[in-house]
């Protein structure tokens, strides 16, 4: 294998390579991004915060209801009882019943629309509870996969990076140099073929004598027009 044709297998063997680092990358960003499992936790923490206060108000709510009940009870035995004559006393008892029966009445409202609400809560709850249980067998299925890939990857990077090795190592320093500039220079393609009488990178006939000593393969020809070594 001559110094041209080297070149273009080594070309092909950075251009995998660099495919392998890509996706090596990629694949560690993928394991590296909780966020679906990060944002399920978060909605459910909230919905489940939301539901323990409804709860507690609804519990503080119905301890008020209860003490309500207790004072009209209370009231309603003294009134009622026979016990107390005095007109002034009998009427100031009969306001406060009053009141206080004015006041469980609008309790009672609250305590209807906290139920409903805390019953919502609980239901969210629960389904948030349950995605975020979904988001967290889904992100340990997805790491059990990358993980997986990451290490398959990683074999072929070692083979790849090994095979670049052996061909750089065959190559004379001049050449190399060569390559490694117009790898650089030309976004990773250094080595252009032929192709119908034209370079194959960017498409501008080459001369016959050029094609022949292309062909020839005992020297490094470049294209004319953009610079790139030239393959038969």
């Amino acid at each position: 294998m001559n110094r041209i044709a080297l070149l273009a297998h080594l070309q092909t063997n950075d251009h995998e390579f660099d495919k392998m680092v890509a996706q090596l990358r990629t694949v560690d960003a993928a394991l590296a991004n909780d966020a679906a499992v990060v944002a399920a936790r978060a909605t459910r923490d909230a919905a489940q915060k939301k539901s323990s206060d409804l709860r507690g108000a609804l519990r503080d709510r119905e301890l008020e209801a209860k003490s309500l009940d207790a004072k009209i009870k209370e009231i309603e035995a003294r009134l009622y009882s026979g016990r107390t004559t005095n007109p002034k006393e009998l009427d100031g008892m009969e306001k406060d019943l009053q009141m206080h029966k004015r006041q469980k009445s609008a309790l009672d409202d609250v305590l209807l629309g906290l139920m409903d609400a805390a019953e919502g809560a609980e239901k969210i709850a629960s389904e948030t509870a349950r995605d975020f249980d979904r988001a967290e067998a889904a992100r340990a299925s997805a790491v059990e996969r990358l993980t997986r890939e990451r290490a398959e990857l990683f074999a072929r990077e070692n083979d790849l990076s090994a095979a670049r090795e052996q061909t750089r190592a065959v190559l004379d320093a001049e050449s190399l140099a060569m390559y490694d500039r117009l790898r650089q220079a030309k976004a990773g393609r250094a080595v252009a073929s032929i192709k119908q009488n034209a370079c194959g990178a960017c498409g501008v006939t080459v001369p016959t004598g050029l094609a022949s000593r292309v062909r020839a393969g005992e020297e490094l020809v470049v294209c004319p027009s953009c610079g790139r070594i030239l393959a038969s």
